[in-house]
């Protein structure tokens, strides 16, 4: 039983902060979930316009607005998926927001993350290649947590046939 989690950042940078949060469950049912960077601790005050615009098309005043909580984001994240024994992302980089959005509210994630490359090596004969064709042979994400999940989902699905 695994859950596929996928983050959109404020830029690509070492600076850059998690700005949404999206997961599917084995069920198919998904969430996600636009992260308020006001309410973390520390500076998550880098802004990369260009993400914004060719990228996942999230202004920062509606994350003000809309977004939850890190520490709400982080509470319900541990309460649905520590249940799962694979929680899995499509990159590193998922892997360093997924640590500094915990570190910003001062909690540890109570389920584990892990790269699908190294998920696969794991616990099939497939690898990273193998992967990405079927995620290149399903099209472009739209780049939006939720859908990018989803996506990784299928492309996993397809695979594991």
């Amino acid at each position: 039983m695994w859950v596929t989690l996928d983050f959109e950042a404020s830029g690509l940078s070492l600076v850059s902060y998690p700005i949404e949060v999206g997961y599917v469950l084995p069920n198919g049912d998904s969430h996600s979930f636009l992260i308020d960077p006001s309410t973390a601790s520390g500076h998550w005050h880098h802004w990369d316009k260009e993400a914004e615009t060719r990228i996942h098309g999230i202004s920062r005043e509606r994350l003000f607005s809309e977004g939850m909580s890190v520490l709400e984001v982080c509470q319900h994240l541990n309460q649905t998926l520590a249940p799962f024994e694979h929680v899995l992302c499509d990159s590193q980089w998922d892997l360093f927001w997924m640590g500094r959005l915990y570190k910003a509210c001062y909690m540890r994630p109570s389920f584990t993350l892990m790269e699908v490359n190294q998920w696969l090596k794991k616990h099939s004969d497939l690898d990273r290649r193998d992967f990405s064709r079927e995620m290149e042979a399903l099209g472009p994400t739209p780049h939006r947590a939720e859908e990018d999940a989803r996506q990784i989902r299928r492309a996993l699905d397809s695979l594991l046939k």
